[in-house]
């Protein structure tokens, strides 16, 4: 850099020796040229070396990770994130952003269905606005497309090509499907087969809850409407079947101010209060370690970790104690321990009523038919709950329920929960029972991460 300074000092010196008038308007041509493009600033963009520096600077490094082998120490959170457009689900990305950002790559993916040239001219005009909207609100992300056949199809695409040598998504985030219950089958089948197939390529899950959704796409449409089009065309969105079944007669601008409020919630700086984890499986250590990079970030610093695990009643003192020398390993601060002694009774009859009644409308009920009327039933509704299949499972199912009230009961309060996510088997466990298990898992709490690692050690200790 001296050299070549010293080498363009000496050039301009040896100019005015050689002729000092031509050197004189030389600059004086240089100088007027240089006022005339800042002042006119045309859109031209000339290039930038120092760009080419950055780009062969990028290359290099994400070369020489490769030669790095994987390593607890070096584990960060590398999510894929599926949340559409990102301005259409801003809560979804805040939350992955919170324990991404400064540590690890976060893509926001999306995913386009329909006729193929359709699909791809729609995903190219939209990916630099959609790149562009990332950066203009400070969110360390990138955004990635793809065009499939289906959503599941494209969903696994990007878990298979995402990322860049070691710089690959190792976990997926995905909103709840709160509309799992009217939704077609084909969609709540694609929605479990996408949390199969995560686990299938070895990455973790974080299924994310709150009570008011993620899709905001509603709140932009009417924005829109009501300001480019008219008042019949406004009344006409307004009145749409589907705008009616989502609001359920609430008042539209009344739910749709609750719905962006619920879409800036982890914006703010949260008070004083707790983080809430229930670790009911060892995956690895990704259910403690996601709610401890929360902890040391500026938004949640003022929460403190709770943790909740299950035990014996005659050994509870002696559990907390290994909990706690355990999480000192991990050099994690927790401001409590809780063992839950009664995770494995039967929840109460109330309960249990309501979860019969939601799962109802999906149950087979083939024990009630002959045996060629149940075949013909299986072969037209395979997605539905058989009764032999809610018989096999019916201790899980009850374990669901009674967490769900042990939530209620101790952390009806906290900020945020993190739980363990429970997992089904493939082909065994229906989608709809395993949607029901996530329902009343997570209803009626603050927001939930149901968090599920895929066995590999995140936390220094197990190194």
């Amino acid at each position: 850099m001296w050299v070549s300074l010293f080498g363009a000092l000496l050039c301009c010196g040896v100019m005015f020796v050689i002729n000092w008038w031509a050197a004189l308007i030389t600059y004086a041509i240089e100088l007027f040229l240089y006022i005339y493009v800042t002042y006119k600033k045309p859109e031209v963009n000339w290039g930038s070396s120092t760009q080419a520096l950055y780009f062969v600077n990028a290359l290099d490094s994400a070369l020489a990770l490769t030669t790095v082998e994987d390593h607890v120490k070096n584990f960060r959170p590398q999510c894929l994130a599926l949340t559409g457009a990102p301005m259409v689900r801003p809560a979804l990305l805040d939350i992955t952003h919170t324990f991404t950002k400064n540590n690890g790559l976060c893509i926001c993916c999306e995913v386009y269905t329909g006729p193929r040239k359709l699909c791809v001219k729609e995903m190219n005009s939209g990916m630099e606005k959609k790149q562009a909207w990332l950066t203009k609100n400070k969110r360390k992300a990138f955004y990635a497309a793809v065009a499939a056949d289906s959503f599941r199809d494209g969903v696994k695409s990007l878990l298979q090509a995402s990322g860049l040598g070691r710089m690959k998504p190792n976990t997926l985030v995905i909103g709840f499907k709160k509309d799992w219950k009217t939704a077609p089958a084909t969609q709540v089948e694609n929605y479990v087969g996408i949390i199969h197939d995560a686990f299938d390529f070895e990455l973790g899950v974080i299924i994310v809850r709150i009570s008011q959704g993620f899709d905001i796409s509603q709140v932009l449409q009417t924005t829109y409407c009501l300001t480019y089009q008219t008042s019949f065309q406004i009344f006409l969105f307004l009145i749409t079947e589907s705008t009616i079944n989502t609001i359920q007669s609430m008042h539209v601008g009344e739910f749709n101010q609750k719905l962006l409020e619920a879409s800036t919630q982890f914006k703010k700086k949260q008070g004083k209060g707790t983080i809430d984890i229930w670790w009911l499986f060892d995956d690895g250590g990704l259910t403690i370690l996601i709610p401890y990079i929360l902890t040391i970030r500026k938004k949640w610093k003022n929460c403190k970790l709770r943790i909740f695990t299950g035990g014996k009643v005659n050994r509870i003192e002696e559990e907390k104690l290994v909990m706690a020398s355990l999480l000192s390993k991990f050099r994690i601060k927790f401001a409590d321990i809780n063992i839950i002694c009664d995770i494995n009774i039967k929840p109460n009859k109330e309960s249990w009523k309501f979860f019969e009644e939601m799962i109802e409308p999906y149950r087979l009920h083939e024990s009630c038919k002959d045996i060629t009327t149940a075949e013909k039933l299986k072969r037209e509704a395979p997605w539905k709950i058989t009764d032999a299949e809610l018989e096999a499972f019916k201790e899980k199912s009850y374990r669901q329920v009674r967490l769900n009230e042990l939530l209620q009961e101790h952390s009806r309060a906290a900020n945020i929960i993190v739980l363990s996510l429970p997992v089904a088997r493939k082909g065994a466990v229906s989608d709809y029972l395993y949607m029901a298990w996530l329902e009343i898992l997570s209803k009626n709490l603050p927001p939930v991460l149901m968090v599920r690692g895929n066995h590999k050690n995140v936390l220094t200790f197990y190194s």
